[in-house]
Parts: C-alpha cells; sequence; structure tokens
C-alpha cells in the first residue's frame, strides 16, 4: 500500500539525497492533475455552492488554495533533491521560490504604489508609466532570475556519486 504513494510524498521533509529528471518531471505531472482536478472541483461544483454560476471565475478558491499550500513542502523538497542530483545545492531555491513570492504579490505591490503616488503631490506621465509598468517589470525579473533552477531541473544529472550522495 505504501508503494502508491509517490516518493516525494512519502519522502517530504527529506533535503538530502537525489532525485532523478524522470522521477522529478512525474511528480511534477502529478501535482499539475492533482491542481487542475481541484480548480475544476472548484469550478463545477464549490462556486456554485458559493452562489456562482457553474465554470464562473470565483474569487475563492478554496479546495485548490489547500492543495497549493498542502503540496509547497514536498516541491520545495523535491526540487531541492533534483538540484542535487545535477550537484547543486538546495540553496538555489530561494532563487526559485523568492521570485514566485514577488509574482504573487507583484499586483499587490502595483496597487500599493499607485495609492502612494496618486496620494501625494507627486504627478505626471512618468508616475503613470512607473504604475502602469511595476508590476511587469518585477515579473521580468522574477522570471530571469528563475531560469537557471528550470535550466538545471531540465538538465541531466551525472551517474557517479557526487556530493549529494549515490544516485536513485
Amino acid at each position: 500500500m505504501l508503494k502508491l504513494i509517490p516518493t516525494p510524498i512519502r519522502q517530504y521533509t527529506r533535503l538530502y539525497g537525489r532525485m532523478t529528471r524522470s522521477q522529478y518531471f512525474r511528480w511534477l505531472a502529478v501535482l499539475l492533475a492533482i491542481y487542475v482536478f481541484c480548480a475544476w472541483v472548484d469550478l463545477r461544483f464549490i462556486g456554485p455552492f458559493l452562489g456562482y454560476l457553474p465554470f464562473e471565475e470565483a474569487e475563492e478558491q478554496y479546495l485548490t488554495t489547500v492543495a497549493a499550500v498542502l503540496f509547497v513542502v514536498p516541491w520545495v523538497t523535491s526540487s531541492v533533491r533534483r538540484l542535487h542530483d545535477v550537484d547543486r545545492s538546495g540553496r538555489w531555491m530561494f532563487l526559485a521560490i523568492f521570485p514566485l513570492l514577488i509574482m504573487y504579490f507583484s499586483e499587490d505591490i502595483g496597487f500599493s504604489l499607485y495609492g502612494y503616488l496618486a496620494g501625494g503631490t507627486v504627478s505626471g506621465w512618468f508616475v503613470d508609466l512607473l504604475i502602469d509598468w511595476l508590476p511587469w517589470v518585477i515579473i521580468g525579473l522574477a522570471a530571469i532570475s528563475f531560469s537557471p533552477v528550470i535550466y538545471w531541473s531540465v538538465k541531466k544529472g551525472s551517474n557517479e556519486p557526487n556530493r549529494y550522495g549515490e544516485r536513485s
């Protein structure tokens, strides 16, 4: 019965060791399938229960949020083990997590900046341009800083033992 549970869930707190590229991408496919299923359930069943039309985008996506919170730790730990397979430190995941947080809060940053600048005496075309483009600039910088982690995730790992252990 334990074999039916994917390895990243069984080893969700394990930050040591290695994970092969095929194991990692199968795990990401499982995560994506779970997330899409939860989003479908939210839009099809939970949304209408809360008063929205079926498949109308609702502000509240409870099941999707719960799934994202539950699977963030297994995703990070499996990504750290994937980086170990290409002989990189797991600290590089900070380079991935920080931009994701920035991308998540970029709209709030833009609205906060707009409220600060629009309420003050500063105005003009440059302020309007800054308010319009700042979230996009933040998202672009986040994507650029995320690219090494994506590259190392798709790179073939070494077959030899490295400083992070034997190949799994």
